[in-house]
């Protein structure tokens, strides 16, 4: 976000010198190109000595710095003189650089100075941006700001903002200043003390100067002053707690800080084609939680998806990708080795300048003649398409995409494994606290008068007309929106539970909102932010665990925003559909025993059994669970309406099917001869015969068409093609004028409660159909009738 400008000193970072240029009759210092040439050459040198210092603490990490200086070539005028006031009046010479760029606005300095590092880390490219303001102090007798103010010589406002230099300070003051961009704390009397922490991991201040532990002694530091800070600038390091704050922390040791050594997820589905193996997957970064006591908590990594890659048995790695993304959907075909028996795919995070691996996905790893569907935690699987219905999916077989799949009970019943949680059903006068099973809601936080939780209306309600409410404190008053700290919505289980999720919306734009899981200890396990949403967006925040262990979670906006609240649905979710591949997965799912059935469509039938019993152990994976769909031959693969296979639904397609039926009647279509054999595809539904049921696929499909070119015509939307629900007389049949026959019991009836006629054109024959008592008509004027009622 635009206020995450340095939260930790890792990867590239925008670096933008301002020097300050006094005028009138307050100057007494004056720029020249030999001074502004001195500044640079201290700034970077400071910035090459964190470079070097992180290369003795990381074989894989590195860091790059692009330094601007645009505002140091060409001095910022003010009408002070900087160095010759008390350093608080920074507020008014810093206002004067932030007119200059025309970035001067009511939200306040710091707040106009991170926006304005975010725009230079967005021209730059990259990950971090903070400012520098040089104070000219050639002239000034001490070099030091006037006594009164809160510092004399330098300081840095922490955290991607910007430091103040006197410009004769030497490089190791720039250093030191650098470090307090990435939230490291002084170590010296009067600066920091060791009851201190921040940082990501929230670091403790354990080299300050009053660490009262026996046998200390602190080590040299950047961080520190006098000798301490010069020994540790000549030898390229400083003290441990230091450089855990900047997030320099390598707890298993293998060269990769904490904060970017999480894997990566990677869930795919892949089978054997022929001789290719083809593999589809979606692939993400991960980030650490961020328990920074200072700054706004935001979980960050600057992790890419940089390589996508796999091979066979345990040959080289190829490069399948380079997406260099942070999520990214990936597909790709290989030609399989003779004699290969498994492959393995994985995405790697690579440092830009070492070219060493920062972090990687697990490993998909599957037998190349398998169809392999990979998970977490839960149970998955596929559903495919037993072409041969053979009951065994063979090379080449497809999956079924859109599949409805579920769990069910010992009944047969779904099973019902989430509950939604709605402010919908209560009035202003009832308190939520309690009102639902299992759930306790309460509103906690600062401007908070009591814990009670409301319901009330709103016009951005995501269902019904009603979100969930607090009493505001500081007005008096009940306010439907939560906020950061203060009126927060905490959400306590009577159980512990793997899955919950609830809808945030905004009031207003730019409106960020929250989830936060805790265990029955307060530690936090997960949370999930949205992005900044538009007017009425609303974002569906859900944290799924591989185990029953979220004992409450809290809701609540972010960075300073206020957010409502609706929606809230506590447990796993029990019904999916297939993916692209056919495959589907069920997480956040609790040990225990499952039964998985696969729901057929109107006339499918399946040729393995499509209910499956699977048992998950330990949060363990379940993911061979496969389901055969049988398919018939007389069913087009390509689109089952199109019945002459020209590529397109018309009428023509419904007048075959009803046409055979006249001739043939309703039947169970043979297996296909060199004699008998599809086009025409007679079977729409796919079941295996052929029946009335086929022309209304490719009816109601054609009627959905008219009525949606006659809606986006402005037109009325009151035409229809057959309608074959409710035969008018089965017995009975008419001829059209090209020569078919159709049977009545196929063709159209009437809605008593609309009584319009039902309207066919097909090709070079127009038809008006429609019924008048037993009776049925025909008009040569296609339009003659057009949505007249019934006599």
């Amino acid at each position: 976000m635009i206020q995450d400008t340095g939260e930790y000193l890792l990867g590239s970072t925008a670096v933008t010198v301002v020097l300050m240029e006094s005028t009138g009759a307050a100057s007494t210092e004056d720029w020249n190109e030999d001074g502004i040439a001195a500044v640079k050459a201290k700034i970077d040198e400071s910035l090459q000595w964190w470079q070097d210092t992180i290369e003795t603490q990381s074989s894989v990490h590195r860091l790059s710095f692009t330094t601007d200086y645009q505002h140091a070539d060409s001095p910022v005028e003010t009408s002070l003189e900087p160095i010759a006031e008390k350093s608080n009046a920074y507020t008014t010479w810093v206002n004067h650089f932030l007119d200059e760029i025309d970035a001067n606005t009511s939200d306040g300095i710091s707040a106009d100075v991170r926006k304005f590092n975010h725009s230079q880390r967005v021209q730059h490219e990259t990950d971090w941006a903070f400012t520098i303001f040089v104070v000219n102090d050639e002239n000034d007798s001490d070099g030091m700001f006037a006594e009164g103010g809160s510092f004399r010589r330098a300081f840095a406002f922490a955290g991607g903002r910007y430091m103040v230099v006197p410009a004769n300070r030497p490089a190791s003051s720039f250093a030191h200043e650098l470090g307090h961009m990435f939230w490291a704390r002084d170590e010296y009397p009067g600066g920091g003390s060791y009851t201190d922490r921040r940082g990501y991991y929230n670091a403790p201040n354990l080299n300050a100067h009053d660490n009262p532990a026996e046998g200390f002694v602190q080590q040299p530091s950047i961080m520190s002053s006098g000798s301490l800070l010069t020994t540790a600038y000549a030898s390229n390091t400083s003290s441990q707690s230091s450089f855990e704050m900047l997030g320099w922390k390598d707890s298993d040791g293998d060269g990769v800080f904490d904060v970017l050594d999480v894997p990566h997820t990677l869930v795919g589905v892949g089978q054997q084609v022929g001789d290719e193996y083809h593999f589809e997957g979606v692939a993400s970064v991960n980030t650490l939680l961020n328990h920074n006591s200072s700054g706004f908590q935001s979980d960050i990594t600057i992790n890419d998806i940089d390589v996508v890659e796999y091979r066979f048995d345990d040959g080289n790695w190829i490069l399948a990708s380079m997406p260099e993304m942070p999520t990214v959907d990936m597909s790709f075909e290989v030609t399989i080795p003779a004699g290969a028996s498994q492959i393995e795919v994985r995405t790697r995070t690579i440092d830009e300048v070492s070219q060493q691996t920062v972090a990687a996905s697990d490993s998909f790893v599957a037998s190349v003649s398998a169809k392999t569907v990979g998970s977490e935690d839960g149970l998955a699987g596929f559903v495919w398409e037993d072409v041969n219905a053979n009951a065994q999916w063979d090379n080449g077989e497809p999956g079924v995409v859109g599949m409805g799949i579920r769990l069910i009970d010992q009944d047969g019943s779904p099973l019902v494994t989430s509950f939604a949680h709605d402010a919908d059903s209560h009035s202003d006068s009832v308190t939520l606290n309690s009102e639902f099973d299992s759930v306790q809601l309460a509103a906690i936080g600062t401007h908070i008068i009591n814990s009670n939780v409301y319901s009330r209306i709103d016009d951005h309600a995501s269902t019904g007309d009603r979100v969930f409410a607090n009493f505001n404190a500081a007005t008096n008053s009940v306010a439907k929106t939560w906020g950061a700290d203060s009126r927060t919505l905490r959400i306590t289980f009577d159980t512990p539970q793997s899955a919950v999720s609830i809808e945030a919306i905004a009031d207003d734009a730019g409106d960020v909102a929250r989830l936060e899981a805790y265990d029955a200890q307060g530690h936090l396990l997960e949370r999930i932010t949205s992005d900044a949403l538009a007017v009425g967006e609303t974002a569906r925040l859900s944290l799924v665990r591989p185990t029953a262990d979220m004992a409450y979670v809290i809701a609540r906006a972010h960075y300073n925003t206020e957010v409502l609240f609706d929606n809230l649905i506590v447990g796993a979710m029990s019904e999916t559909i297939t993916g692209s591949e056919g495959e589907f997965r069920f997480a956040g799912l609790a040990s225990g025993e499952y039964r998985v059935e696969a729901v057929p469509g109107s006339g499918q039938q399946f040729g393995t059994p499509n209910v499956v019993l699977r048992n998950i152990v330990d949060t363990q994976p379940v993911t061979d669970i496969v389901f055969g769909l049988e398919v018939s031959p007389w069913l087009n693969p390509d689109n089952p309406e199109d019945i002459n296979g020209d590529g397109i639904v018309s009428p023509i397609d419904a007048l075959i099917i009803i046409n055979d039926l006249n001739q043939h009647g309703a039947r169970e279509l043979p297996v296909p001869t060199n004699s008998v054999a599809p086009p025409p595809y007679l079977d729409a539904s796919g079941d295996g015969w052929v029946t009335s049921i086929d022309a209304l696929r490719v009816i109601n499909l054609l009627n959905s068409q008219a009525n949606a070119e006659a809606a986006g015509e402005g037109e009325p939307n009151g035409k229809k093609l057959f309608d074959l629900r409710n035969p008018v007389d089965n017995q009975r049949n008419t001829e059209i004028a090209s020569g078919m026959v159709v049977p009545m019991e196929s063709i159209i009836h009437w809605e008593p409660e609309s009584n319009y006629l039902y309207h066919c054109q097909a090709a070079d024959l127009a038809l008006n159909l429609w019924v008048a008592g037993n009776d049925m008509q025909m008009s040569e004027d296609p339009e003659e009738l057009e949505l007249v009622p019934l006599k």
